[in-house]
């Protein structure tokens, strides 16, 4: 990087910080997927989910959303 100019170095490093964000946010859907899955799924071999499949998915991903924004929330006025 020593070679770049100022310029290019401040685009290189907010493109690295843009695809640091991107692999985090990724990383964390596989987890709360992985989760929400083995918490709600009771019987995988069926081509659709029950009901009661459905609405726990949907709890878990609303609680999974509501805890993300509170702990931005938080970070954020800290």
């Amino acid at each position: 990087m020593a070679s770049f100019d100022d310029r290019t170095k401040q685009e290189l490093q907010q493109f690295i910080e843009a695809e640091s964000a991107k692999a985090q946010l990724q990383s964390t859907v596989h987890e709360f997927t992985g989760r929400c899955w083995d918490t709600c799924i009771f019987d995988a071999k069926s081509n659709q989910l029950s009901t009661r499949e459905s609405s726990c998915l949907q709890d878990c991903v609303g609680r999974f959303i509501d805890t993300s924004v509170l702990i931005v929330k938080r970070l954020q006025n800290s």
